[in-house]
């Protein structure tokens, strides 16, 4: 018999025996996925919207079906639905997609804008509720607690009050432009006697100092102190005599009332003794 040499066997590790499992397993998966996807594809029919027109049976569509399959191929917008149908006129939602949907103003804003067979609401939303009526009759009851008499006629009072400040206020404007020409008569006399008193304050002033000059024979600065001294002498001895000359002049005035009023008091006396002597 011939030596017979057995090949030494390979083993493999348990990871590797393990991913080897793992990836048949996947893969038997996924071919019978397929498997299932390509008989569901078979067993379900295309829909009408998915064929092409030339192999759409009009026969087994229905007329609504047809308009509606119609209708989706003709909005090229892509605008949402309730988009288009505000874009169109018509109500944007067949039914209430928020709670904003079921308040009293929505339904009422539908109502107006839509129209009672548009909106489908029914127009009784539009009336107040007995608490609504309640509720507006206080409010006007506190915020105008007046009537229309009442707030007509103290408007009239108001209005009255109103013309007569105007009245006055214009009667007053007009005395006292009747009094302008005086004023402005009296204003331009007592700017001219400052002016004036101005003028003759500063000729007595030059008249004192050329004075001071004459008094020390010779030119002398005027900041000099016996120049200063000098100068403050004769300005005292000029107001004494402003003073002594208003003083007099007030003598005077005061001699020509009495004298008149003496005159006027022997008037009335000779007509009283004529009276009597008659």
């Amino acid at each position: 018999m011939f030596p017979v040499n057995l090949l030494p066997l390979r083993t493999l590790p348990s990871t590797a025996v393990g991913q080897y499992f793992t990836l048949v397993r996947s893969l038997t998966c996924g071919v019978s996925r397929l498997g299932k996807k390509a008989e569901q594809l078979e067993s379900e029919e295309p829909a009408a919207e998915d064929l092409p027109v030339t192999f759409v049976d009009d026969d087994a569509e229905s007329t609504d079906d047809r308009e509606a399959r119609i209708a989706a191929i003709r909005n090229k917008s892509r605008l949402l639905p309730q988009h288009r149908n505000m874009l169109q006129g018509v109500l944007p939602y067949e039914q209430s997609q928020s709670w904003i949907h079921e308040t009293v103003k929505y339904k009422r804003m539908m109502l107006g804008r839509y129209g009672i067979n548009g909106s489908r609401v029914d127009p009784r939303v539009c009336f107040p509720t007995k608490k609504e009526a309640y509720e507006k009759a206080e409010y006007e009851r506190v915020a105008f607690p007046f009537s229309l008499k009442q707030m007509m006629d103290a408007n009239e009072v108001e209005r009255k009050a109103r013309m007569a400040a105007i009245e006055a206020r214009e009667a007053e404007v007009a005395r006292k432009l009747e009094k302008l020409d005086q004023w402005t008569t009296d204003l331009n006399a007592r700017i001219a006697k400052k002016e004036a008193e101005a003028r003759a304050a500063k000729e007595r002033k030059d008249r004192l100092v050329e004075e001071v000059r004459r008094h020390f024979g010779f030119k002398v600065d005027p900041r000099d102190e016996r120049f200063q001294e000098m100068l403050a002498l004769k300005e005292r001895e000029d107001r004494k005599k402003v003073k002594e000359a208003k003083r007099k002049e007030k003598e005077e005035k005061m001699m020509e009332k009495l004298q008149k009023k003496t005159a006027q008091l022997e008037v009335g006396e000779s007509e009283a003794t004529s009276e009597q002597s008659k």
